[in-house]
């Protein structure tokens, strides 16, 4: 995945959000499926790998709370 410059979160999940409503619309764009789908994935990727450095930082904050 090719690494967003300035994006945040709540962005991310915005798009990802719109991107779900837009391919569950019975009237979608058959043509921009595979591209819409892509850029999901992308999304997902980033949020996860965010989600994930969030909740090791908390790990280590609580460790060094609980080590003090």
């Amino acid at each position: 995945m090719k690494k967003e410059t300035g994006m945040t979160y709540p962005a991310a999940r915005k798009e990802l959000e719109m991107l779900v409503e837009e391919l569950e619309r019975p009237d979608a764009d058959l043509g921009q499926i595979s591209k819409k789908v892509k850029r999901a994935l992308e999304l997902v990727t980033f949020c996860r790998e965010y989600l994930r450095k969030v909740r090791k930082d908390a790990d280590t904050i609580l460790d060094d709370f609980e080590s003090a």
